[in-house]
């Protein structure tokens, strides 16, 4: 049995009103557990059926409050995927839209940056809807951070949020079939949302709350959606965004990655917000005296209340945090080192093929040194798969 819980930040109450932020766990079911719910909500999946004439389903991988994830085989393509399937409770008209839109922007987005979508659709009668995606082994920054007793290295903090940097600028620059922007925002980018695999490549997950332009619905009025601490200010005074939105949530997630604090994160969400709108954000060489001071000018580059005082765009946000890479270690052997990292930080996966084929553990021998201590503590049983991290998600509000 295998159990996780995770904080969730809700910004939206049962009437459809808001923000009100709700702090809530959700256990990880035990395969008998999940079983049993998800037998009655989502029949018939279950594991070894069939469906869509090409998965086959395996073990339960989780359930949150509004989706379940399977582990599946792809018949046709001869590998594993993730099938993440929107529970019957869960079918609402405002669930459907999250689920329809994750699907939709998922499949346009073709980037090693961010998690694939291999197909979508409906299931049985009753429509349920459904999605497969790439499985990855692994597990987010947010629990990697958990792990380990100190900072991140600045060299893999900033591979880290580099490698985010370009799958949101995919995202961003999406076009439709007649080149038109479809002007995608993600707008939850925060350290539960960037998973990094075993052999060190970063994804990032959960469009769930994402905005397109093109979508007829997309947010009602009045209610914000994403988490406080990570939102920008113009989100937060419920204005219209655009990709600089991401890019200032991205500076937090290096902010924190470096410095090990929460920046902006405060005892309620009204001195939150206040915060985000109102306080100007430290360098991290403050909090961490001997960062490099390329890394200082990003952080405070992307973190600029101001949109127009940002970078011009994510891929510009990369370009400068790549040109800090290539002045000290290089990129390639940041990712080992990332890669490194991950087995220590988590040793029962060692031995294991990730979903790229590589044996996990072979580039251990390039995390060795001074700057890497895995926090020690007994850990939980892993099995860590994208699976997990987007039940969660779902949790979150579908």
């Amino acid at each position: 049995m295998y159990s996780r819980r995770a904080v969730v930040t809700r910004v939206e109450d049962e009437n459809g009103e808001g923000p009100v932020a709700l702090e809530e766990e959700f256990p990880m079911a035990s395969e008998d557990e999940f079983l049993e719910d998800a037998t009655d909500v989502i029949s018939p999946f279950s594991p070894g059926s069939f469906f869509a004439d090409r998965f086959r389903l395996g073990a339960p991988l989780g359930t949150g409050g509004m989706g379940a994830v399977f582990k599946a085989e792809d018949l046709m393509d001869q590998r594993p995927v993730a099938i993440k399937i929107l529970l019957k409770g869960a079918q609402d008209e405002h669930a459907r839209q999250r689920f329809e839109r994750e699907s939709e922007i998922l499949a346009s987005i073709d980037h090693p940056g961010i998690v694939s979508i291999l197909r979508h659709g409906y299931a049985t009668q009753r429509r349920i809807p459904w999605l497969a995606m790439e499985l990855l082994e692994g597990d987010t920054v947010a629990s990697l951070q958990r792990a380990l007793a100190e900072p991140l290295e600045p060299d893999l903090a900033a591979y880290v949020v580099a490698e985010c940097a370009a799958g949101l600028h995919a995202a961003h620059t999406l076009t439709d079939a007649e080149g038109r922007s479809l002007d995608v925002v993600h707008r939850d980018v925060t350290p539960h949302n960037v998973f990094v695999t075993l052999d060190g490549r970063v994804k990032l997950i959960d469009f769930g709350v994402a905005r397109a332009a093109q979508r007829i619905t997309t947010t009602q009025s009045g209610v914000i959606k994403g988490k406080f601490a990570y939102m920008s200010p113009e989100q937060l005074r419920d204005q219209r965004v655009d990709h600089r939105s991401d890019q200032f949530s991205l500076g937090v997630v290096l902010f924190e990655l470096l410095t090990r604090r929460r920046l902006f994160a405060r005892s309620n969400q009204g001195a939150t917000v206040h915060a985000v709108v109102s306080e100007e954000a430290p360098p991290p060489s403050t909090l961490r005296p001997g960062l490099p001071p390329a890394l200082d000018a990003i952080c405070q580059r992307a973190l600029a209340k101001r949109p127009e005082e940002r970078f011009a765009d994510c891929d510009a946000m990369r370009a400068a945090l790549n040109e800090y890479l290539g002045t000290s270690t290089g990129e390639a052997r940041v990712r080992e080192r990332l890669a490194g990292l991950m087995t220590l930080s988590f040793p029962e996966a060692r031995g294991r093929a990730s979903s790229s084929g590589q044996l996990v553990g072979e580039a251990s021998s390039a995390a060795t040194g001074p700057s890497i201590h895995p926090r020690p503590k007994p850990r939980r049983p892993l099995w860590i798969a994208l699976g997990i991290a987007l039940a969660i998600g779902a949790a979150a509000g579908l």
